[in-house]
């Protein structure tokens, strides 16, 4: 799936609205997810499940489960296959091996941000993190949180399915002064995720609208590398008046 960042603006245009479809479309055919229990919230979630998420989770004993092949059988070297009830996904396309110096303008923080999705959406269907994490300081704390818990889940013989996500720039990029960082109010985009457990049960969480999904991003640039900093939820917006 081709990730995106744009600016508003730049979705108006008709050729970016025929990709966003594209891409929307993708988004509910892509393979993996988001979380493992406890679920951390991830940007653009809240621990609670609010209206844009609906969280299920079986209630009782189910038998363990045994990790095989999605699709019921190894896929051949290349061919990538999404994650299903036998496995997980299977020859996920490998995301740049390391952060790429880009020019300290709105272009390429887009770049960055590109690079960083696909190593974090690559993170959720395998459990690898190991590309995801250099692009985020300590301070990025949640998103951390929520990645280390799939990662711990697919090292107990769990996997995802689903969930996915893509971003979309809501606003120009905006420099703080004060604390040296830029930020660009952003939406994601996502539809659901299936976490299966080694012990047989399983958790969804649905995006079933559009709330709390529009939250800020905030970045640091150093020695020529964009880094993500912290990310503040629609509720933090609202209260600063920022959004409605």
């Amino acid at each position: 799936m081709t990730s995106v960042f744009l600016t508003r603006r730049a979705m108006l245009s008709g050729g970016t609205l025929l990709g966003l479809s594209t891409l929307l479309a993708a988004c509910g055919q892509q393979a993996a997810t988001e979380a493992s229990a406890p679920v951390s919230a991830a940007p653009g979630e809240t621990a609670t499940a609010a209206a844009s998420e609906v969280a299920s989770e079986s209630t009782t004993p189910s038998p363990v489960i045994t990790r095989g092949y999605s699709g019921g059988s190894k896929a051949p070297d290349g061919e990538y296959r999404k994650a299903d009830e036998y496995g997980p996904a299977q020859n996920v396309p490998l995301p740049k091996a390391k952060p790429q110096q880009y020019p300290e303008t709105f272009a390429g923080l887009r770049e960055m941000m590109r690079d960083w999705i696909k190593a974090r959406n690559y993170g959720i269907q395998t459990g690898d993190m190991q590309y995801v994490r250099p692009y985020m300081l300590d301070t990025f704390k949640s998103d951390i949180e929520f990645l280390n818990s799939i990662e711990k889940l697919y090292k107990e013989g769990g996997w995802v399915i689903e969930g996915t996500s893509e971003y979309q720039a809501e606003s120009d990029l905006m420099y703080d002064g004060e604390a040296k960082e830029y930020w660009v109010l952003t939406r994601r985009l996502w539809t659901y995720g299936l976490y299966i457990h080694p012990n047989g049960k399983m958790r969804k969480r649905t995006n079933t609208g559009n709330e709390n999904e529009t939250f800020m991003f905030r970045y640091r640039y150093k020695d020529g590398y964009w880094y993500l900093s912290e990310y503040r939820s629609n509720e933090e917006l609202r209260k600063q008046g920022i959004i409605q």
